[in-house]
């Protein structure tokens, strides 16, 4: 596990070079790979070896080839492309070298703005929120298991890149959606709905918002939000609830997928690492359902419930609550 950070950083620069699209389109030795690259002939040889310890290249007589879990996730052309995620933890990469002062601080390594300050931050972040949960199989397992009966409009809030919801009325013929985003997340988003979801654009509307200053759009019969308020600190949250409290229409449906954590917040161990990440470039971490309950029930919401998503390969929970 100490050793961990060598495995990544490998994959990290192995992606970002291309070794992995360069292969996709045909099998090579050392020597092209590296005169492709404009890379070094000796170190080329030894990542791409690292690659193959790995189980992400295979080898035979010098020749290196994908191996069939680089062709599923590391090949922009796969629908499973995990590249997207990959190579925002390469841009975040050296903030872990600072994790020692913030734990000795508290403060967070980068400023907590939702990485919007340069567009090509915004770009990388919210494709990395697209490849992870098309990777993963998020979006399809949420559209086919969240019960949506009787729900004809649902607003994704903080929604990104919209693969959640191009999703969901994907599912229903008869929905229409909207993502509620801040400005320079809605122009990725718009791209990657255009790229990925032309069939479904015409019933997904984009809407400027910033869901920790003013009241929210309404009212819509759902509201729908994936990895929110673990960016958040607690009483931003509590307070959220009660906007989306006054969104939705009576009768209505909020539903927060999220890492949600046991009461002493060690478990799913996947959130419990994640919450440093969390510390690094957020306000908030991962809570517990008791937590997130209580901002539900404090906001009016009633009738909230917890469903686990499988694992693997998912690390998170699904909690509804409906309004009176």
């Amino acid at each position: 596990m100490a050793g961990a950070h060598a495995e990544a950083r490998a994959i990290q620069v192995a992606l970002k070079l291309g070794i992995f699209e360069l292969l996709a389109q045909s099998s090579q030795d050392e020597n092209a790979i590296a005169a492709a690259l404009g890379t070094d002939r000796r170190a080329t040889m030894l990542l791409a070896n690292g690659m193959v310890a790995l189980g992400l290249l295979e080898k035979h007589d010098g020749i290196y080839r994908l191996s069939g879990a680089a062709d599923r996730y590391l090949v922009k052309s796969s629908p499973e492309y995990l590249g997207g995620m990959i190579l925002f933890d390469e841009a975040i990469f050296p903030y872990w070298a600072t994790l020692e002062d913030s734990i000795r601080s508290g403060a967070w390594a980068r400023s907590p703005d939702m990485f919007q300050s340069a567009p090509e931050d915004t770009e990388r972040f919210i494709r990395a929120m697209d490849s992870l949960t098309r990777a993963r199989g998020d979006a399809a397992w949420v559209a086919d298991h969240l019960d949506l009966a009787g729900v004809r409009t649902v607003a994704d809030l903080g929604g990104g890149p919209g693969t959640y919801l191009a999703a969901i009325v994907r599912r229903h013929s008869k929905m229409r959606g909207a993502v509620w985003d801040l400005p320079a997340t809605l122009k990725v988003t718009r791209r990657i709905l255009a790229e990925r979801e032309p069939e479904v654009m015409a019933r997904i509307e984009l809407l400027e918002v910033d869901y920790l200053k003013g009241p929210l759009p309404g009212p819509v019969n759902a509201v729908f939000m994936s990895n929110i308020v673990h960016s958040e600190q607690e009483t931003d949250n509590a307070y959220l609830m009660l906007k989306c409290f006054d969104a939705i229409a009576p009768g209505g449906l909020i539903a927060l997928k999220d890492h949600v954590m046991n009461r002493d917040l060690t478990d799913p161990r996947a959130g419990a690492i994640f919450s440093l990440y969390l510390l690094l470039t957020t306000r908030g971490r991962d809570y517990s359902f008791d937590e997130i309950a209580g901002w539900l029930s404090a906001a009016g919401f009633i009738d909230t419930k917890m469903q686990r998503l499988p694992n693997p390969p998912f690390t998170s929970s699904l909690i509804t609550a409906r309004r009176p």
